[in-house]
């Protein structure tokens, strides 16, 4: 069967085997590849020197001088230690040799210290790094198989002597070291070295390069929450690792230790903000509650570390992370389960990643609270959990198979079914503005012709009914009914002109009627005048205005002659006054200001301030004057 055979049948396969398909091929490659590849089996049996007298000492310095002059305490019962005081220790045994084999020896210290240097019977043989304190180097957390030369070497009994430094840790632990000839000791402590050394260097490289990418993917995929996790994930073991290998860290061990209860405390987190984000069933309160916890962890630990004695301190930094991570630990592992509990997850690859992660944390628990040997399964394997993690989070998202060209194509068909849609919605929004315009302007044009038509036919049919009308009623009414039929069409016919144009053609309205009725119109314009653009609503509005003030003029002034003056006092950019003025009796004042009163003024002043227009009237005994001030940026119709 080919492979697009194979393809075509896994996508027929029902759902929830192709999860379980995932879930058994992750687990075969984990217990059948990765776990034999990085976790040893407990207690190797291989031939080892036996040795004897194990013994410890307080010294001054680091120096084998130092320790010749110390007073050695037996150590009764192996492994030992001694607690808590920063300085110098010496840890001496002793061991017999039949023969002084042909290549020497090989030993592994198996003591837990800052740095140490090995003597054996005076001789110095091995010791990397700075002993003086302070400023002494971390060199003992890579473990190593040192070679003990021939030379100093002799039949019968042997000493070993190691000097030992401690700052960060207050503890000196020693074990058992392993001592046999150098070839085999070498070959049977070469993975579990490689493990402390190479291998780190490989994850710190591998897992750091995932944190990279990351937060790449997460800066230019506008804040992926799956991608922030990922590199918090990644940046975190990465840091870890780190910290192993780090041994000349540019501040003493105390911060050293914060540092490292600090990062892992934030491991377990991040495994906790990842199944959050992971999982489909969002609950918002979870991460803030996991944020708090965890910021209230890392406080506590370094309140322990700085404000308790040393000893104690460091032991209750190391309960909070132990019982703070398992909280993680199950948190983390309920959040997931809770997302598989309707079998309908489809990210195969991930999910089945996920459902180990929840096999791990329970095999961890169950070494925990049972006393048993910890192998190790989380620290060692995580760097595989979370390059399978990126795997299956970068192939969901990144199109890896496909070429440029096609990419590019792909693109140019979106781009261009994307503007034919904006194309298509802009000429709907056209239409839709066009018919609301539309509609706008034919309520405008009803409104207005039943507040003005409407009005005057309706006041002379009521004088008709009642037979109280004279004729020169009748004729004014059918007048003021011309007069608001010339101003509709005044100002449509105004529409997309200017109002220097729309006035040119009410004054050849108005002109004629003032002359009927005995008056003489004086139409005075200054020379640029350069009047706000006005909407046809607004045109009808200043037309009604100078309409109301002439009639007013015509009809209760008592003079004989109306002039007409439009200036702009402030040049270009400033308001446009109109004052319309007459030479008769003037209206009634008070108090030096015209007292304005009566249906007319209230509507015009009305109608100005609708478009945004200041509107004022004196009087005099020359007349009155009816003056309207038209802004430059014109006021919104109300």
């Amino acid at each position: 069967m080919d492979t697009k055979a194979i393809l075509q049948t896994l996508g027929k396969t029902p759902h929830w085997a192709r999860l379980l398909i995932a879930v058994l091929g992750v687990q075969a490659l984990f217990w059948l590849v990765i776990k034999p590849m990085v976790i040893g089996t407990p207690n190797p049996g291989f031939d080892t020197i036996a040795g004897y007298g194990y013994a410890e000492a307080r010294i001054e310095a680091p120096t084998y001088a130092a320790a010749n002059g110390a007073s050695f305490e037996a150590i009764e019962d192996m492994p030992g230690w001694h607690c808590c005081e920063v300085g110098y220790r010496a840890f001496r045994y002793s061991f017999d040799l039949d023969e002084v084999p042909e290549k020497g020896l090989g030993i592994a210290p198996h003591v837990r210290t800052d740095n140490y240097a090995i003597y054996v019977n005076g001789s110095f043989v091995a010791g990397t790094g700075r002993m003086e304190l302070p400023g002494q180097t971390f060199d003992a957390m890579i473990r190593k198989t040192h070679h003990v030369p021939t030379d100093v070497l002799e039949v019968g009994e042997n000493e070993v002597t190691f000097i030992l430094v401690r700052e960060g840790v207050p503890y000196f632990d020693y074990q058992k070291p392993v001592l046999g000839e150098y070839a085999y000791i070498y070959d049977q402590l070469e993975k579990t070295n490689w493990l402390s050394d190479g291998y780190s260097y490989l994850v710190l490289a591998a897992v750091g390069m995932v944190a990279l990418f990351a937060l790449i993917f997460f800066m230019i995929s506008g804040r992926d929450r799956d991608a922030f996790w990922l590199f918090v994930l990644a940046g975190a073991m990465a840091a870890t690792t780190h910290y192993y290998i780090w041994t000349d860290p540019p501040f003493d061990g105390h911060t050293r230790m914060a540092y490292f209860f600090v990062i892992s405390m934030l491991v377990p987190f991040a495994w906790f903000g990842w199944a959050d984000s992971w999982s489909r069933n969002d609950h918002r309160w979870m991460l803030p509650t996991a944020a708090l916890a965890f910021l209230a962890a890392v406080g506590a630990m370094l309140y322990s570390l700085y404000a308790m004695p040393y000893g104690p301190g460091y032991d209750r930094a190391g309960e909070i992370l132990f019982y703070g991570g398992s909280v993680f630990a199950v948190a983390t592992a309920l959040r997931l389960v809770w997302n598989f509990r309707d079998l309908t997850e489809d990210r195969y690859l991930e999910a089945a990643i996920a459902l180990l992660l929840i096999s791990l944390f329970a095999l961890q628990a169950i070494t925990e609270l049972t006393s048993a040997l910890n192998m190790g399964y989380m620290t060692r394997t995580q760097p595989f959990l979370i390059l399978g993690i990126a795997l299956a989070f970068f192939a969901r998202r990144v199109t890896l198979f496909r070429s440029s060209a096609q990419i590019n194509a792909l693109l140019q068909s979106q781009l261009d079914e994307r503007t034919a849609e904006l194309a298509a919605s802009h000429e709907r929004e056209k239409r839709f503005v066009r018919q609301q315009a539309l509609d706008e302007e034919r309520q405008r044009i009803m409104r207005d012709m039943h507040d003005g038509l409407g009005s005057h036919l309706m006041s002379m049919m009521m004088m008709a009914k009642r037979g109280a009308g004279k004729h020169s009623d009748f004729a004014e009414g059918i007048q003021s009914v011309i007069d608001e039929m010339r101003l509709l069409i005044d100002s449509m016919d105004s529409v997309g002109e200017s109002l220097r144009s729309a006035l040119t053609v009410f004054r050849k309205r108005i002109v004629p009627r003032a002359k009927d009725a005995g008056f003489t119109v004086t139409w005075n314009e200054a020379d640029n005048v350069q009047y706000p653009p006005q909407s046809p609503r607004q045109v009808l509005q200043v037309f009604r205005i100078l309409q109301e003030a002439i009639t007013n003029a015509l009809k209760h002034s008592g003079g004989d002659a109306i002039t007409v003056d439009i200036t702009q006092a402030g040049g270009a950019g400033s308001p446009v006054t109109i004052a319309i003025h007459d030479n008769g009796q003037g209206i009634e004042a008070e108090s030096g200001k015209a007292k304005v009163s009566g249906r007319g003024l209230k509507n015009m002043r009305a109608r100005a301030a609708g478009i945004g227009a200041e509107f004022d009237i004196a009087s005099g005994e020359d007349g009155a004057t009816v003056m309207l001030k038209l802004a430059a940026e014109q006021g919104r119709e109300k």
